[in-house]
């Protein structure tokens, strides 16, 4: 739903422009100011190609986050969200840009183009009523190979006095790094297209690609460490980083994570039943409940010997 039906309504609104494009000026209105009057133009061929580009590229994105961590026939709230916001968008930004389109054909004087509130109020109802009827459309039902709870696991004896480490390097998987450099390269082509056609908030798109190459580099690759401090995990630029102390320790166990149905996606996450951690891939994780009763779960491999180790130092710290 989420990728089919914006597709649709995308190619059925191309085909128009590109029937109405011989009729319209060589120059149309692409930008105007608060007061709903026409500030910007370029050439009228260029609103077809950038429409294609963003109507088809945003629904597929959306739809390929959700493919990428959707592998054992997981759904639940994240999963109808994306729809949502792939429907609610195309609506928009189809209504809008139609609408701006048509109503600039046969123009003598680009500069007499109608005010865009219209389109903008209808655009905005339309896209509301679109997200709202794809939200309810789908089944509200939450399918996970994900446990919350998790399984307790026998820690490992130490001896008196005795010093151990346990280091692993969690990566994120091939999912997520697709989805941050796919938004990254995706922002980046905007900023350029909007700068060579002179829309001024070019360099606010270049600054979200901005943040997303940042956080592709500090967030694609963490460092987990268990030893006589607690548990750490670091990125290998030294920011962020996260610790729980030994003191601080409740419980430890392991648990299964699937990123999209439990947290939205991969990085650091908040779950949606309030679980916060670092949530690089699916399969096992430590998960550290804290004596304030929050939870901090880091995906990585073998995890059972990192939880077993920070069991027993925890509790040889607490003797």
């Amino acid at each position: 739903m989420g990728l089919w039906i914006p597709l649709v309504v995308v190619t059925g609104a191309l085909v128009l422009m590109l029937v109405w494009l011989p009729g319209m000026p060589e120059t149309i209105a692409i930008h105007w100011n608060a007061r709903g009057e026409a500030d910007g133009f370029a050439a009228a061929r260029t609103t077809p190609a950038l429409f294609a580009a963003v109507g088809y590229g945003l629904p597929l994105l959306l739809s390929l986050l959700g493919l990428a961590g959707n592998r054992e026939g997981e759904w639940g709230p994240t999963y109808r969200f994306l729809a949502t916001i792939s429907l609610a968008t195309t609506a928009f930004l189809t209504t809008l840009i139609t609408w701006t389109f048509a109503a600039q054909r046969g123009l003598a004087d680009t500069h007499d183009a109608p005010s865009i509130v219209p389109a903008l109020a209808v655009g905005a109802g339309l896209g509301v009523a679109a997200g709202v009827a794809g939200w309810f459309a789908q089944p509200k039902l939450t399918v996970s190979g994900g446990s919350a709870a998790g399984d307790s696991v026998p820690a490992i004896t130490l001896e008196p006095g005795e010093r151990v480490v346990w280091l692993r390097t969690t990566t994120m998987a091939r999912g997520g790094v697709f989805a941050i450099v796919g938004s990254t390269v995706l922002v980046a082509g905007l900023a350029v297209a909007f700068a060579l056609i002179g829309i001024d908030i070019w360099w606010v798109m270049a600054l979200i690609a901005l943040l997303f190459a940042v956080l592709a580099v500090t967030t694609c690759v963490f460092r987990v460490r268990v030893d006589s401090s607690g548990l750490r995990v670091v990125s290998p630029v030294g920011i962020p980083r996260f610790r729980v102390a030994l003191d601080d320790i409740s419980s430890v166990s392991v648990v299964h994570v699937n990123p999209m149905a439990e947290f939205g996606g991969w990085g650091i996450r908040l779950g949606v039943d309030g679980r916060f951690g670092i949530v690089l891939h699916s399969g096992q994780a430590i998960q550290v409940v804290r004596r304030s009763g929050k939870t901090f779960v880091v995906t990585v491999d073998d995890a059972e010997t990192g939880a077993a180790l920070l069991t027993a130092l925890a509790a040889r710290a607490r003797a």
